[in-house]
């Protein structure tokens, strides 16, 4: 796609489909569940101040173990405790990583309803698609589901069957940014959203190609740090303004020229 950019001098959205959007408003998605829910809200109070961000994510259970808290009682404290410290501004997305069977899992979806959370994630093991029907069926906070999805035709179930609520492949996982806008359109004909998940290093760059032309995604996408390191090596360099990244520009994936990159290198 980088290629094909270049010799066309088109950005990535501009082949696949088309420009919608110049700046998208993410969430900074913490990753950890070594802390308490008292050291878990500060360390995103950190990362709200050291990226401007409007909407945060953080993990709950124990990560598929079954029903088992990270440490004891800490999802209970967290989730009333992240909407009073951090205030009715800023969103906050969950995410239990399979950690829960529905019973459990409608427990704690009730939990974040109580604090107005944007979405659920992943609430029972991903791959159980009848336990997070039940999940969806019963809460009335979106259920998003994808992140370990390799398969078109169980996406297709998932959407035409509406076992979530927002779909989120990987944009490394399940293969890249055509197939996972295939994905968005079939879940735009059911009128739900598609918010990729995405992994670290260069995945925030490919989230904000596939944020940029498709029309039908959630309010905030997934950033995890990645401006600092590599913003400055696209033209115009990446930037976040008032919670929102910037789009690259630039043909192709948008970085820019090597000979500019690589000129004052030793």
């Amino acid at each position: 796609l980088d290629l094909l950019g270049r010799l066309a001098n088109k950005s990535i959205g501009e082949l696949l489909g088309g420009v919608l959007r110049t700046r998208v408003p993410f969430y900074v998605a913490s990753g950890r569940r070594d802390t308490t829910a008292e050291e878990e809200v500060q360390y995103l109070q950190r990362l709200i101040e050291e990226t401007g961000a409007k909407a945060v994510k953080y993990r709950v259970g124990g990560r598929m173990n079954r029903n088992q808290d990270a440490l004891p009682g800490r999802t209970e404290k967290l989730i009333p405790l992240s909407r009073k410290t951090l205030g009715d501004d800023i969103a906050i997305h969950a995410d239990s990583n399979s950690s829960y069977d529905p019973p459990q899992a409608i427990r704690v979806g009730r939990m974040l309803e109580d604090i107005r959370a944007v979405f659920f994630e992943e609430p029972c093991p991903f791959d159980n698609l009848e336990a997070n029907r039940k999940v969806s069926d019963a809460l009335t906070i979106p259920v998003a589901l994808g992140e370990q999805e390799y398969s078109q035709w169980r996406f297709q179930y998932t959407i035409r069957e509406r076992v979530a609520d927002i779909m989120q492949p990987d944009l490394f996982y399940y293969g890249g940014l055509i197939r996972s806008i295939r994905v968005a359109r079939m879940a735009a004909l059911r009128d739900m959203p598609t918010t990729p998940h995405i992994s670290g290093g260069f995945g925030f760059v490919y989230m904000l190609h596939f944020a940029s032309c498709v029309p039908k995604i959630g309010s905030w996408q997934e950033y995890k740090e990645g401006v600092k390191p590599y913003g400055k090596l696209f033209h115009p360099p990446l930037r976040i303004v008032e919670g929102a990244l910037t789009v690259p520009q630039g043909p192709g994936v948008g970085l820019a020229e090597p000979k500019e990159l690589l000129k004052d290198a030793e």
